[in-house]
């Protein structure tokens, strides 16, 4: 485990909750991890404390204590959750599996872990699914497998298990199941994902375990992933730095106590007055503002390496990057630096893009799954949608190798919220089963009203599915699902980043971000207007800052 680089003054758990441990490192080691539980779980909070969702984890928030009980460190317990992606689209779905899922986990763990070794704490469950844990906050204790006296539920990933028991098998599905097996060596399931089917071989969850006061924790059995707990976010901090007090990181109706680097930051007089935050602190306001603006480029500049250092390994955009990404702890005070200056910066929250694999094919497509509402970060258009089952006719199949192209037309409704660039999942109903495509639109090809033609991506097929195919050119395929994928890559990225620097550099007390991102926007796109001079980018935008006023009182 890692050194914890802020010893706690004073940190102790809040009210009404206490440290449950769910690790230790072996007998011999005081330290244990542990999950902050409430003694009185609410149906309205739940028995832990949440801190983050994305769409396959949740962040509760937990703490590294010693044989005392004193708490040392502030955690975040990440744990990997599939059934988070149950809004996913059907078009994805059916891409993902719990290995995929897995391997993606894995793989961002490799990446943590690389980040330097205060980056995550190894528990070795990074790799390995582990029971569910059991949780009685009031009596301070956890304990594996069944709340009852039953035998002890495992997850379940064999798929030869699961399939002679006529269930989806754990490689090709995004459905879980507990096993537990009697003296006879008979297994009985007990489905943990919204949706698993069952039959005669499964139990209710509520059947399989029920002991009074006991909660689950990692129910679904995901892979889990501990780092440091970092309090503040990206927006609170750069409002520190423009000498607006924090006040806290809130839980519930009260403030946790955190360790003496990140105690009275709600007194920024204080703060000012130690002559402790910034070297230019005796220089008086416009000393402060100078200094606050080279930190806000450099905290800018840390933010753009991160997240070029998370993209370029992993080879998958963020497609979710907003003000609470990244997250700002301060170090220990008496550093050898101004409290304001011992800052380091971490990816709070993990992208959400998945690689939709489309069969035979180099081209990189990238989905944000269950992705809803809109969000000042994110480009226009980034959540379009359509879906809906048209009539679909087969015009014209090529085949070479074992690849093919299908061309068709299809009918659609709504022809206006789509480009050529976005492609299509089409499911067609052939022969006995089914073939999906994934297909380019074009609007402006289709003859009739209501009807677009569509050209496949070069996929791979298997010879009979091949033939099939070619049989089916001139045949209508009625009520034939299709749902729209946007194409989404690293340019949406780019424009979260801007969206952030605003953020950063233009918002004050007198300027929120949606009046700032407006006005820049509107700058932006004045200075594209001349994108056909000769003259650089640098000269245009100072032409364009000189000739009108309006522009750099705005921004």
């Amino acid at each position: 485990m890692p050194k914890s680089e802020n010893p706690p003054q004073g940190a102790q758990v809040p009210a009404g909750f206490r440290a449950v441990p769910v690790h230790s490192a072996n007998a011999d080691t005081p330290l244990r991890i542990c999950v902050l539980a409430a003694e009185k779980p609410s149906t309205a909070t739940g028995s832990f404390i949440r801190l983050r969702d994305t769409c396959d984890a949740t962040a509760l928030l937990g703490c590294l204590t010693d044989a005392a009980g004193a708490v040392h460190e502030w955690l975040e317990l990440w744990l990997q959750d599939v059934d988070n992606l149950a809004a996913s689209l059907p078009a994805a779905r059916n891409s993902f599996s719990n290995r995929t899922l897995d391997e993606r986990w894995q793989r961002q763990t490799e990446f943590i872990t690389g980040t330097g070794p205060a980056g995550m704490y190894r528990t070795g469950w990074e790799e390995v699914h582990r029971p569910p844990l059991w949780i009685n906050a009031a009596k301070g204790e956890s304990k594996p497998g069944a709340a009852g006296t039953g035998p002890g539920w495992t997850l379940c990933t064999s798929d030869d298990e699961l399939i002679q028991a006529g269930l989806p098998a754990y490689s090709e599905s995004l459905h879980r199941y507990l096993i537990a097996k009697d003296d006879s060596g008979t297994a009985k399931f007990a489905p943990l994902t919204t949706g698993a089917p069952a039959n005669d071989r499964c139990l209710e969850l509520a059947k399989a375990f029920g002991e009074a006061g006991w909660v689950p924790f990692n129910l679904r059995c995901g892979l889990l992933r501990i780092v440091p707990f970092a309090p503040l976010e990206l927006g609170e901090f750069a409002d520190l730095l423009g000498g607006k007090p924090w006040k806290g990181f809130a839980v519930g109706n009260q403030t946790l106590q955190l360790d003496g680097a990140h105690h009275g930051l709600d007194d920024w007089q204080k703060i000012q007055q130690s002559g402790h935050h910034l070297f230019l602190g005796h220089k008086g306001r416009g000393g402060c503002i100078l200094e606050a603006f080279h930190l806000k480029l450099q905290l800018l500049a840390e933010i753009i390496r991160l997240t070029r250092e998370t993209v370029l390994p992993l080879q998958v955009p963020f497609l979710n990057i907003d003000a609470s990404t990244f997250r700002v702890r301060l170090g220990r005070v008496g550093a050898r630096l101004p409290l304001l200056w011992t800052s380091s910066v971490s990816v709070a929250k993990p992208g959400e893009a998945f690689a939709l694999p489309v069969t035979g094919t180099e081209a990189q497509y990238f989905i944000r799954p269950g992705a809803v509402g809109e969000s000042i970060f994110l480009p226009q258009g980034i959540h379009r949608f359509l879906e809906g089952t048209g009539n679909a006719r087969l015009r014209k199949v090529t085949a070479e190798r074992g690849r093919g192209v299908v061309e068709g037309t299809l009918a659609i409704e709504d022809q206006s919220g789509f480009s050529q660039h976005d492609l299509f999942w089409i499911r067609l109903p052939v022969g006995q089963g089914r073939v999906d495509l994934y297909a380019h639109c074009y609007a402006e090809d289709g003859l009739a009203k209501g009807e677009v033609r569509f050209r496949s991506v070069e996929q791979a097929f298997t010879e009979e599915t091949l033939k099939t195919l070619k049989a089916a050119e001139g045949v209508a395929f009625p009520r034939t699902p299709y749902q729209m994928v946007p194409l989404l890559s690293t340019p949406c990225d780019l424009y979260s980043l801007g969206v952030l620097a605003a953020r950063l550099l233009l918002v004050n007390d007198g300027n929120t971000l949606p009046v700032a991102l407006d006005e820049l926007l509107s700058f932006a796109r004045q200075v594209g207007a001349d994108a056909g001079s000769d003259k650089p980018v640098a000269e245009r935008v100072r032409a364009l800052l000189e000739k009108d006023a309006r522009y750099p009182e705005a921004i």
